[in-house]
């Protein structure tokens, strides 16, 4: 991350799904790394949304989420063991362990105290 310590993450609000892929087509554009995070249509009443607070997690922490994921650590037919998370990451298998530990711990954290929020609200 070249200009800040942490990322920033911006919502935008368009009109048209023509509008959007405009949008994501200048992005694209930029050299800067951007990803999409999530796309609602507020027009569906099954979509719950709820925004949280994860820039507690760490770089190094992130990439562990991002290397477990690719890996199938979180999928049903769960693959990506430990093991292959800290090969693939250049770390010791508790090394590993404890970044997964402490990202999942500050996420589901944040989860759960935006949940009770929206819940008070």
């Amino acid at each position: 991350m070249a200009d800040s310590e942490h990322p920033l993450f911006v919502t935008l609000k368009v009109e048209d799904r023509s509008a959007l892929q405009h949008v994501v087509r200048q992005y694209s554009r930029l050299e800067s790394e951007v990803k999409m995070i999530s796309i609602v249509d507020p027009s569906r009443e099954d979509v719950n949304c709820l925004s949280i607070d994860v820039s507690d997690v760490t770089e190094k922490q992130w990439e562990a989420l991002e290397v477990a994921h690719e890996l199938g650590h979180y999928s049903t037919q769960r693959g990506g063991n430990l093991s292959d998370i800290a090969d693939a990451l250049g770390i010791s298998k508790s090394a590993a362990s404890q970044r997964l530990r402490a990202a999942e711990s500050k996420i589901v954290s944040a989860i759960l105290g935006a949940t009770q929020i929206t819940e008070t609200v």
